[in-house]
């Protein structure tokens, strides 16, 4: 049967580039996973949860960690073309040397640069006369010291320019810069590798690659128990974006609010670099539009309309549901019936349009699940005023969305605390009247 091979990784890592090229010079098929290291996905979480960290490669369910390792198993794995020698002393040295590469290849973060330097170039040392004495990287295919030293040098050479700083040179280390020279030569070598700004960018300051571009400003207005400020909240964390956080008094606006949304006085706004974008879907597409990592939005136009169509749809149908809930709370039996009967009418249209509905897949929220954040607090506001509208057996897929959710390691980070909610639709409702 067909292998299934996913790799996640990090566009920042010459640990998971190692991995690619590795995949690609086997010749393998493989889903290449982006991870946002600053906000880790619960996928990475669970396949590796010793270290939590990239590169994991998964094959047919099974997890592998750590790039030397991953380079090992893949080579065992898939036999053409090998990496490692036969020879069982060749094959310890070409593991020696890997791992001299990634122990002491990469400049250390806790030093002083001027030590940091000095470190790396007497390790360089070490390296050159390793390479002008043996052959360890003699052959015409990259072998395994070659797969891990090259994207470690590139990324050396990346930061000496960004940081103005002379480490690795042709004049003071002609073997290794000649290695360097030959990997970044390299056909599928240049296909793993990043784009060169960007990884400026982010060794410049050792931060995310998609907020390293330039210095941005990002504030959300939003409110703690509105599920519309809280799906932008999600999207933004979603994609590693930094931004202050401004809750808003809505019994009395403050004047940024007004000022930035003039229109409909409403949260949430989201201000970039002083401009201010309103609506929570009309944001989430900005910033889908402007931070292109990790997308939010199918890219195949007609599954982005189906997406934008869907979502739409639940902002519309949820606002047409919450009058007949509030209905529900404050009515006597009969009408209360009535109100909560409305309210399911308007559950089954949307739960029949989204059976169906394949665009919310993969291990992230996508768009549509963004936009049905708000059936999260429809459950909450149920169960606090003891009403049986949303149930899994009426509602399977509704209720499938919630757990999904709930489950999700941002959202849960960006969901309102339980008992706060619960304190708050009493007060909004009046939960003391809802008893029956």
């Amino acid at each position: 049967m067909a292998e299934e091979v996913k790799l996640f990784g990090a566009l920042g890592s010459p640990y998971s580039r190692r991995i690619e090229l590795a995949l690609k010079l086997k010749g393998l098929q493989f889903e290449y996973i982006e991870e946002n290291l600053y906000n880790k996905s619960p996928a990475l979480l669970k396949y590796n949860p010793v270290h939590k960290k990239v590169p994991v490669l998964v094959h047919d369910g099974k997890p592998v960690a750590e790039s030397l390792v991953i380079l090992e198993y893949i080579d065992e794995t898939w036999k053409h073309s090998p990496f490692l020698p036969t020879d069982p002393y060749e094959k310890a040295k070409a593991r020696f040397w890997a791992r001299f590469m990634d122990e002491k290849a990469m400049m250390s973060r806790e030093r002083e640069r001027e030590e940091a330097i000095e470190e790396a170039q007497l390790h360089l040392k070490t390296l050159e006369s390793e390479l002008k004495e043996k052959k360890i990287f003699g052959r015409e295919g990259l072998g395994f010291v070659d797969i891990a030293a090259a994207h470690l040098l590139v990324w050396l050479v990346v930061a000496q320019e960004a940081l103005g700083v002379e480490i690795l040179t042709e004049e003071k280390f002609p073997a290794v810069h000649k290695l360097y020279q030959r990997l970044a030569d390299e056909a599928v070598f240049k296909e793993c590798m990043p784009p060169k700004e960007q990884l400026i960018a982010y060794l410049k300051g050792t931060i995310p690659l998609q907020t390293a571009t330039m210095a941005e400003e990002v504030k959300l207005f939003g409110r703690w128990a509105s599920p519309f400020s809280r799906r932008i909240e999600v999207a933004l964390k979603r994609k590693g974006v930094q931004f202050e956080y401004i809750e808003e008094d809505l019994s009395n606006k403050s004047p940024a609010l007004l000022k930035y949304n003039p229109v409909h006085k409403k949260i949430p706004v989201l201000v970039h670099n002083g401009k201010p974008v309103a609506e929570s879907l009309v944001i989430l597409e900005y910033i889908d539009e402007t931070w292109k990592h990790n997308p939010i939005l199918p890219t195949d136009p007609y599954e982005k309309a189906l997406a934008r169509f869907w979502a739409r749809f639940i902002d519309e149908k949820f606002w047409a549901i919450w009058p007949a809930v509030k209905r529900a709370i404050l009515s006597r039996e009969k009408e209360r019936e009535e109100a909560i009967e409305e309210t399911r009418q308007h559950l089954k249209t949307l739960e029949s349009g989204l059976k169906e509905r394949k665009f919310v897949g993969g291990e992230s929220l996508g768009f549509v699940e963004l936009a049905a954040n708000v059936i999260v607090w429809l459950f909450a506001a149920q169960e606090v005023l003891g009403l049986e509208i949303l149930t899994e057996e009426k509602f399977p897929t509704l209720h499938e969305w919630s757990q999904r959710f709930v489950d999700d390691a941002v959202f849960k980070e960006c969901a309102p605390p339980r008992e706060r909610l619960i304190a708050y639709y009493k007060v909004l409702y009046g939960a003391s009247t809802a008893s029956k």
